[in-house]
């Protein structure tokens, strides 16, 4: 689960472009200001996105495209909610779809028909946030995100009139499990990311995209992020490694 909770975060920046303009005088400071205004002000999103797997041991690409849905949470007792759904580009029978409602994951394993149901793990303040990547795009102050990672703003020696750049580096045990190098590309007109770069332990690269993003629409609400039980599947708990203190939403049949 932390290995897909680190892709989701990636996933869940996702934003608008921004028109080109005149770089400004910037340092790590600065930019990260701007990026914990832009996450804090984001109610919503909905954007296009793509995702490319190297796997260096076997020198091959995956590549998927689809959708990504984003519901911030409304209050400090509420917890922010995403929904997933992508395909194989070269075989679009191939997909993954992945439904958080803030206490729990649904991942939809499409080889077996059955939707498996993870606990979420829960912040400090008793929160939906989790303690990872994802606390670090959505919840956490620049204060703390340059406290729990090693961050380096780099600056081309010709200046990118569009993209600022973040080089991070985990110094946490359980951050060194996700990853051991990231970038992340911001765009300089509104801070909020465009790409995010990783490479794994194992030595694999992933990079996200993001495109065509629509912010903070009326339309993106709760009832989005119910999940569904397509016909023929079905439900399986994935066993918490701690007592649950609620009860997993039960999803029915559809016909769809």
């Amino acid at each position: 689960m932390r290995r897909f909770g680190c892709c989701l975060i990636g996933l869940l920046a996702s934003v608008f472009a921004v028109s080109a303009q005149p770089p400004a005088p910037e340092n790590l400071d600065t930019v990260l200001r701007g990026w914990e205004k832009s996450m804090t002000e984001l109610k919503n999103f909905f954007c296009i996105v793509e995702r490319e797997s190297l796997d260096k041991a076997l020198q091959t690409k995956d590549a998927y495209k689809g959708w990504a849905m984003f519901l911030k949470a409304a209050n400090a007792k509420d917890s922010s909610r995403a929904r997933l759904e992508m395909s194989k580009t070269n075989n679009p029978k191939v997909f993954e779809k992945y439904i958080c409602t803030g206490t729990f994951l649904y991942e939809y394993a499409a080889a077996t028909s059955v939707v498996r149901v993870h606990d979420m793990p829960q912040g400090k303040n008793g929160g939906g946030q989790q303690e990872s990547f994802l606390s670090f795009l959505f919840g956490m102050g620049s204060e703390q995100a340059k406290a729990r990672y090693d961050m380096t703003l780099i600056v081309p020696k010709t200046p990118d009139r569009n993209y600022h750049y973040l080089q991070i580096k985990p110094r946490l045990p359980q951050d060194k499990g996700d990853f051991t190098e990231a970038r992340l590309s911001l765009y300089r007109g509104n801070y909020l990311p465009a790409q995010i770069w990783y490479h794994q332990p194992n030595g694999n690269e992933i990079t996200w995209n993001f495109s065509q993003v629509q912010v903070d629409r009326d339309s993106v609400t709760p009832q989005h992020f119910v999940p569904d039980l397509p016909k023929g599947w079905r439900q399986e708990r994935v066993q918490a490694k701690t007592p649950l203190s609620v009860t997993p939403t039960t999803i029915r049949n559809s016909s769809k």
